[in-house]
C-alpha cells in the first residue's frame, strides 16, 4: 500500500526528542558501574524522519487525537531498551495544541509564538528531592537543549520497595515548521539517528548519597 500523503492547513512545529532514562539500585551507585549503559549510542529509530521538507511518520500517529490539527509534533527516540521503573510515556509520537495542558513525563510544553518548556516534577516521574515547578527554557530552531535530572524513590506505584535511583536526560531539537506529512504503513523503516553535538545543558541533578 502506498504511503498516505497529508497536507496540513497550517504548519506544525516538529521537535525531535532524544530520551535517556536509567533506574538503578544501590549496587550501581558508582558511576563507572553504569557508565556504559547510559552513554549515548546510535539509535535504531522508528519514530519518524524528515526528508526534503516532508515528515514521514508511522501509522500509529493516526491514533493521536487532533493529529491533523496539531500545532506541535514530538518524535521520541529512546537510548534504552528495557522498561524503566519510573513513569514516562511509551508512545513514539505526541501531538500538542495551543492552549492545552501538553504535559508528559516530568515536563510541560506551552505553545504560543514561542515554544516554552516547564518543569512539572512528580515523585513517580522524578523522585526525591522535591523540586518546584518553573520555566526551564524556550526552544529555538536548530538550537538543541538538554535537560538533566535525577532522584531517588522508596515507593513504587504498587507500594514500598527497595530504594531505587533515577537519572534522566532529555535532548530537545526543534527541527522547524512543516506542512507535508507522509504516513508509512507498518513496519516503519528503521532510521539510524545520533544525538546533536552542539547542545546547551540545563543540569538539575542533585547529590543523592
Amino acid at each position: 500500500m502506498k504511503p498516505q500523503s497529508i497536507t496540513f492547513k497550517k504548519p506544525f512545529r516538529l521537535i525531535q526528542l532524544f530520551r535517556n532514562i536509567n533506574t538503578y539500585g544501590k549496587e550501581e551507585k558508582s558511576f563507572e558501574d553504569r557508565k556504559a549503559k547510559i552513554d549515548w549510542k546510535s539509535i535504531q529509530s522508528t519514530s519518524g524522519i524528515v526528508n526534503n521538507e516532508v515528515v514521514s511518520l508511522p501509522q500509529s500517529i493516526l491514533q493521536q487525537p487532533n493529529f491533523e490539527n496539531c500545532d506541535l509534533l514530538l518524535m521520541i527516540d529512546d537510548n534504552f531498551q528495557q522498561q524503566q521503573n519510573v513513569v514516562y510515556t511509551e508512545e513514539k509520537n505526541l501531538c500538542f495544541k495551543r492552549n492545552s495542558l501538553n504535559k508528559f513525563d516530568f515536563l510541560q510544553v506551552k505553545l504560543d509564538d514561542k515554544i516554552e518548556l516547564y518543569l512539572k516534577p512528580g515523585y513517580f516521574e522524578v523522585g526525591d528531592p522535591p523540586r518546584s515547578e518553573f520555566k526551564l527554557c524556550e526552544l529555538e530552531k536548530d538550537k538543541p537543549i538538554s535537560i538533566k535530572i535525577n532522584g531517588k524513590r522508596d515507593f513504587s506505584l504498587t507500594g514500598r520497595r527497595a530504594r531505587t535511583f533515577v537519572e534522566q536526560e532529555y535532548i530537545f531539537h526543534y527541527l522547524g515548521d512543516f506542512k507535508e506529512c507522509s504516513i508509512i504503513n507498518d513496519p516503519f523503516p528503521i532510521t539510524v539517528k545520533t544525538t546533536p553535538s552542539l547542545v546547551k545543558t540545563i543540569d538539575l541533578t542533585k547529590s543523592l548519597y
